[in-house]
């Protein structure tokens, strides 16, 4: 009798916390909610599914309240918001494992549930699977162990059932699914945290659209693999073939190229448009309801982004140079403006860390800081390496940025040029009064025909410009744009030539 009450006491706490409010104090209430988790008697999780179902609520209602934080953190997080989301992403993983041990023990004589309430743990658990995934996205760390094995188990895929005889949880678990891979192939750890939540509030109204299938899918320089039984991300036909025997999955997101090509021609229209009737739409968020596009970015930021998914999900990124590991230290100056005033001499030494170069090829660099970050990163940023003090500096764009903890952090670098120069500069029309800081990059033959500028995202407005370049001698000229070459949610680059008819 004693026995069987201290059985009893663990799930009576359990209860009594779950009618609680939820603790303000986010690692409060996710330690709570592991300790609950942890007490959870042997074999709980099969005679209490309704109490994981409600401590799956409790993770998501954290989840939504961490969201907001990252979405204008860059790299590193804080330690306190890094420890967090990886609490967070910790619970929610283990929360949906033991909702998938009910739903695969569902036909076990001894458990007292019904299909209906098996299919609802089963359901959930992905809904858990795609919350963490999207927080992993957003904060920049990497999948932890058996994350996309219970991804691609819970994912509902049975191909021998139809489409139009899946019950509606099922269909709502291949969607996810669906958003889950096409966010995947995107590459988040190539996008900003805004660019990364915006994506998947995106593919909400667009990823039924992307394929899934037993049989390989044309084009296959579009499609992916995968390997149910293996714990690992979608991987593109065109950099590896899947592996002979066993049950392979085939993705494809091509399908969603042409919904963010007809985005793209909207948002272009648009913005022609306003620029016609001189208004400045660059900066202002669009109604919600304009063009079934989401909240969240500019429509300058939608249109770059847009391009880039579209580029992404119509080819897989290759590489196209062989890389070869290295070790060595450089030198390394993050961000525009902290590179704009290297140029001109004003910087502070303390601005400048080293980092270890971890390889690298004629293209690029994978660097990892060594002595801790100052300030954040973000995918899309631009910074400048060089090994001695000797040599010119190497202008890089930040590919991808993945932190799996607070003191670290790993860079893949697409070299832009070597050597630049600091300029101001002023388009013609802009509503913008102040020079902006910009750098002027040297062409570089046969990737580009003439010089080429980067400036803060949102510069561009015009075709003529001004720029002023100081040294020496105090350079002034009048420039005509080329038209954009990069866009990102921090720079754009565009090619130029000097306009011998200045006005």
């Amino acid at each position: 009798m004693a026995d069987s009450a201290r059985n009893h006491e663990p799930a009576d706490a359990i209860v009594e916390w779950l009618a609680a409010e939820p603790d303000p104090d986010m690692m409060a209430e996710l330690g709570a909610l592991r300790a609950h988790l942890d007490g959870l008697p042997d074999g709980a999780e099969q005679r209490d599914a309704q109490v994981l179902l409600q401590m799956a609520e409790r993770a998501l209602d954290t989840a939504g309240r961490l969201r907001p934080q990252l979405l204008t953190a860059g790299l590193p997080l804080s330690r306190e918001l890094h420890m967090a989301a990886e609490a967070l992403v910790r619970v929610l993983c283990d929360i949906a494992a033991a909702l998938w041990s009910v739903q695969k023990l569902r036909e076990s004589r001894w458990l007292r549930l019904g299909r209906g309430a098996t299919e609802d743990a089963a359901g959930e658990a992905f809904v858990l699977v795609c919350e963490a995934h999207v927080v992993l996205s957003m904060s920049g760390a990497a999948a932890p162990e058996g994350f996309w094995r219970r991804a691609h188990a819970l994912s509902g895929f049975d191909p021998g059932v139809p489409a139009q005889d899946l019950d509606a949880a099922v269909a709502r678990r291949l969607f996810l699914y669906r958003r889950m891979l096409a966010a995947t192939v995107a590459q988040p750890e190539s996008l900003t945290p805004r660019e990364s939540s915006w994506l998947f509030d995106y593919l909400d109204a667009t990823a039924m659209h992307a394929q899934l299938s037993l049989e390989p899918i044309a084009p296959a320089s579009a499609a992916y693999w995968i390997d149910p039984s293996a714990d690992h991300a979608p991987v593109a036909v065109a950099r590896r073939p899947p592996p002979e025997g066993g049950t392979v999955r085939y993705f494809s997101p091509a399908p969603l190229v042409s919904h963010a090509r007809d985005h793209i021609e909207w948002l272009e229209a648009c913005m022609m448009e306003a620029e016609l009737s001189s208004l400045e739409v660059d900066g202002e968020v669009l109604a919600p309801d304009v063009a079934g596009l989401p909240l969240g970015l500019a429509p300058g930021e939608m249109l770059a982004l847009l391009r880039r998914l579209r580029d992404r999900w119509a080819m897989p990124p290759m590489r196209e140079l062989p890389r070869r590991r290295y070790q060595y230290t450089v030198q390394v100056c993050v961000g525009l403006r902290a590179l704009w005033e290297l140029g001109r001499g004003e910087i502070e030494a303390a601005r400048i860390a080293q980092w270890m170069v971890l390889n690298e090829s004629p293209g690029g660099y994978a660097i990892m800081c060594v002595t801790g970050v100052a300030g954040v990163i973000e995918a899309g940023m631009v910074v400048a390496l060089r090994r001695h003090a000797t040599e010119p500096w190497t202008v890089s764009l930040v590919r991808w940025a993945r932190s799996d903890n607070p003191d670290q952090v790993e860079l893949g670098l697409q070299i832009l040029s070597l050597g630049f120069a600091s300029i101001q500069l002023g388009f013609r029309g802009s509503e913008v009064h102040s020079a902006a800081p910009g750098l002027m990059l040297p062409a570089m033959a046969p990737l580009r025909a003439h010089p080429v500028i980067l400036a803060p995202a949102g510069t561009y407005t015009s075709r003529r410009f001004v720029f002023v370049r100081e040294g020496a001698s105090l350079y002034v000229a009048q420039g005509r744009a080329l038209g954009l070459d990069m866009q990102t949610a921090n720079v754009e680059m565009f090619q130029y030539e000097t306009d011998p008819y200045a006005l």
